[in-house]
This record gives C-alpha cells, structure tokens and sequence, in this order.
C-alpha cells in the first residue's frame, strides 16, 4: 500500500469509488495506480480521446508504438504509448501500446503525470503489484480463452458459448481484453463455418 498518496489523487479516487487499497500500491515510494482506476478516473471526467496515430507498427516483431491525444475540457494532451520486446512481454503490444499512451494523458489532464504512475508503464511495475489487488484472474482467464478459440473443435466451442459470455460480462476485463477475446471467438467461429 502507498504510505502517503498525493491529496488531489485521494480526491480523484472518491469520485470513482474506489479505494486506495483498491486502487494503488507503492513502488520504490511513488504510487501506481490501476489501469481500471484510469479508465474510471476517464469516464467521470468525460476523458475522449482521438483516434491513435501509428508511430511504428510491426506485428510480426511485436512492436507498436503510437501517440495517442485526449482531451478534457478544454485542456488537451498526447503522450506515446511504445509496446516492444524490450519493454513487453505480453502477446498484445497494440493493446499495451495503447493502455500506456491512455494512462499518460489521463494522468497529465487530471494533474498527477509525474507524481503517480500507471500499472500499464512498464512490466516491472506490473510485476511489483501486491497478490491481494493483482488481476490474475481475469488475465488468465482472457489468454486461456485466446488459446482454447485458436484450435477448438466444434463441439468445444458450442460447449463453451456459456463461459465466453461469463468472461465477457466480467466486472474487471478491460477493452482491450474485451476485443481480443471477441476476436478470437469470431474468428474461429467463422473457421467452424457457424
């Protein structure tokens, strides 16, 4: 847990209902908070974002690097969202591209860039976060479901509808979770020809 949590951030977490065990844990004396909490914290404060400008692209090397501008108000910000090799090692760069750009400019519109870090800014902060608020589950239950959709038979993939929409309706499952298991599902049900 963070020991002393900036004042404006203790503010910010009342207005998504969440606490700061909930939301945050202490790496090296700076806070981090969820990315859920920044998805919340953009959805009160009527956060848009423009669509994403690529800045590098290579799928088959993994790397996805792009820039991503939001706005609140009328305060605007961008920042740059990098997923590669060296700096991830999820299979979904794109989508950890993207969660490190959106969590950098929520956190320069609200005020707190600089002084709290996202838990998408790096895979050692992800790795330092506390057993009792890791989201074990929900990631392990998304890349378990990619993995059944890429080689199921039919009688699997009919048998298993109930799950998919159980994992669907998961409270903690982000966006970015979301689209990769509905495109898995979709794509191997077009491939099942139902």
């Amino acid at each position: 847990m963070v020991k002393q949590l900036p004042k404006k951030l203790l503010e910010i977490l009342k207005t998504i209902d969440m606490t700061q065990e909930e939301a945050t844990w202490d790496v090296h004396g700076t806070p981090v908070l969820l990315h859920k909490a920044c998805e919340r914290i953009a959805a009160v404060n009527n956060i848009v974002f423009d669509a994403p400008v690529m800045i590098e692209s290579d799928a088959g090397k993994k790397h996805a690097v792009m820039c991503v501008t939001g706005h609140m108000g009328d305060k605007t910000e961008w920042s740059i969202g990098e997923a590669t090799p060296y700096n991830n090692k999820n299979n979904y760069p794109y989508a950890m591209s993207e969660k490190r750009a959106k969590d950098r400019v929520i956190l320069k519109l609200i005020g707190l860039h600089g002084h709290v870090y996202s838990q998408a800014e790096a895979d050692e902060i992800e790795e330092a976060m506390p057993k009792k608020i890791m989201n074990l589950d929900t990631e392990a239950r998304v890349d378990a479901a990619i993995t059944f959709y890429e080689d199921c038979n039919m009688d699997k993939f009919i048998a298993n509808e109930k799950r998919y929409k159980n994992l669907l309706n998961a409270p903690d499952i982000s966006e970015p979770q979301y689209d990769d298991v509905v495109n898995a599902h979709e794509k191997r049900k077009k491939e099942l020809g139902l």
